[in-house]
């Protein structure tokens, strides 16, 4: 099989349903919380200790701080799977900073932004091997795919044969790492869950996510 030109179709996928996007997201759905509060000092506490423990755990990083209750922490780093441990560090730092300077009051939130490739989160509730299909934010490489205009059938045919085997291949990834990239002809994916879902829950994540994409956005270069 052949398709003219190059067409690249980067597809990222990382649990929480989160796609390339440049904000950080302070969640109103939860409960907030005022400054200076046993909250605030375990946040801050939780976010500045994640840069270090993240390169040294291997891209990824579970952690909680506080006693049992309302005041108690939860957080999370994970790093794009190709990245080194000393760059991991630094793009999880400036992401943590970024959420306690952007969530002022929530006790939930996340960032994942397309350039800084990690997510961080935290929460007032457990985030341990726990599958979240929500919150979503999506967004995409508003080029259109016009090298295959004449064999869109083909494409997506090939496109979704790659999708099926990433997802899989990341889905059967290991406790510390579950990520996997792929090429079909010019099409390239890359996939990835935090590491501490199990691998069905994996699965299911970015299957939807997969989903979610063919109806919005197949036709489009990422």
């Amino acid at each position: 099989m052949y398709l003219n030109n190059l067409v690249f179709a980067f597809f990222l996928v990382i649990i929480l349903v989160i796609s390339l996007t440049n904000a950080q997201t302070c969640l109103e759905t939860g409960n907030n919380f005022t400054t200076n509060s046993p909250f605030a000092r375990n946040r801050n506490l939780i976010l500045t200790s994640l840069p270090t423990n993240v390169s040294k755990d291997g891209g990824f990083f579970n952690t909680s701080i506080g006693e049992e209750g309302p005041n108690r922490v939860y957080a999370q780093a994970l790093c794009r799977g190709d990245l080194s441990g000393e760059d991991c560090s630094v793009y999880v730092n400036f992401t943590a900073h970024q959420l306690l300077s952007s969530c002022k009051n929530q006790t939930e939130a996340f960032s994942w932004d397309g350039d800084i490739p990690c997510l961080v989160r935290y929460s007032d509730k457990s985030l341990f091997g726990v599958l979240a299909l929500e919150p979503i934010q999506e967004g995409i490489n508003p080029n259109a795919i016009t090298d295959v205009a004449s064999n869109l059938t083909l494409f997506f045919e090939l496109w979704g044969e790659l999708m099926e085997a990433v997802a899989k291949k990341a889905s059967m990834g290991s406790s510390k790492l579950k990520y996997a990239t792929g090429v079909a002809e010019e099409i390239q994916a890359l996939m990835q869950c935090t590491p501490d879902l199990s691998e069905s829950n994996c699965l299911t994540c970015l299957r939807t996510l997969i989903r979610r994409y063919t109806a919005c956005c197949r036709t489009y270069q990422g």
